[in-house]
């Protein structure tokens, strides 16, 4: 938390304790999502105590916290125009080495505001009894939000072209756009919306196809409980990939429902299906 601090102070005042000029700082919702939608590799910092309380729980512990999204869901409501992305970060913590706990942070944006919920689960992931939360107009500098600039993006076409870099050792970021995919019949019709995140570990299986999974255990608002989502990929030698997102109860691990969906790879040209880019520093 206070490394997090003197970072952001020492970007504030271009003290280069880190190379700052390599990120670039978003200021509208738009910009955010059209990032995450290509990729990029997108980090965030957020001092809460000058952002409102909520109006249900709030006892004034306001964190001071940053990280990178990894997994993440973007949701858009057609209809009203407007839509919400979302991602969530878990840290082990050690306040009482006798009681070693984790520490949960979703982070819930809609527009220029970000909801932003903490809690301390327990081991079984039931207790909610901690849960705060707050608001935050990010773009309005509560909050900060930025693209790490890398010198090249590559993205990635075909299965050989993935298959070559993740046998090289390279971390493959990933994002599906719904448009252009396949949703079995169970999950419905396929929304507008996009999710994704980073293969970092992965197995190749005896038919030549390259499996991986991503998760995240997230606090709902509104309802304030923990749900756990796992994302599996599925990437396929006919240049197609397929992903189940499931949603857990984190207690029981009671399957709440499976979103199925089938993409082609996506070419430079298109912007939906599965894409898949590799940044090189």
């Amino acid at each position: 938390m206070a490394i997090a601090y003197l970072i952001y102070l020492c970007c504030a005042s271009s003290f280069l304790i880190v190379d700052c000029q390599k990120s670039i700082k978003l200021h509208s919702y738009d910009s955010l999502i059209s990032h995450l939608a290509n990729g990029s590799d997108v980090r965030y910092f957020f001092d809460t105590s000058g952002c409102a309380p909520h109006t249900v729980r709030s006892r004034g512990d306001n964190p001071v916290f940053g990280g990178t999204v990894s997994l993440f869901g973007v949701i858009k409501d057609t209809g009203q125009g407007t839509g919400v992305t979302f991602f969530s970060h878990v840290r082990y913590i050690d306040e009482n080495p006798k009681d070693l706990n984790e520490e949960i942070q979703s982070m819930w944006i809609t527009n220029d505001v970000a909801e932003i919920f903490w809690g301390k689960p327990g081991f079984f992931v039931n207790n909610t009894d901690g849960v705060d939360g707050i608001f935050c107009n990010w773009t309005r500098g509560e909050g900060n939000i930025w693209v790490k600039q890398h010198s090249e993006q590559k993205q990635l076409t075909s299965f050989s072209d993935i298959q070559t870099m993740l046998t090289s050792g390279e971390d493959i970021r990933w994002v599906v756009n719904l448009g252009g995919c396949k949703c079995s019949p169970d999950s419905g019709k396929c929304q507008e919306g996009s999710f994704g995140d980073t293969v970092r570990d992965f197995k190749i299986h005896q038919n030549g196809s390259i499996s991986f999974s991503s998760s995240m255990t997230a606090i709902i608002p509104l309802s304030w409980r923990y749900v756990r989502f796992i994302a599996f990929g599925h990437i396929y030698q006919n240049n197609t990939a397929s992903f189940m997102v499931s949603e857990l109860d984190p207690t029981t691990w009671d399957n709440g429902g499976n979103f199925m969906v089938s993409c082609p790879i996506a070419s430079t040209s298109t912007t939906t299906g599965a894409k898949f880019y590799i940044n090189n520093e």
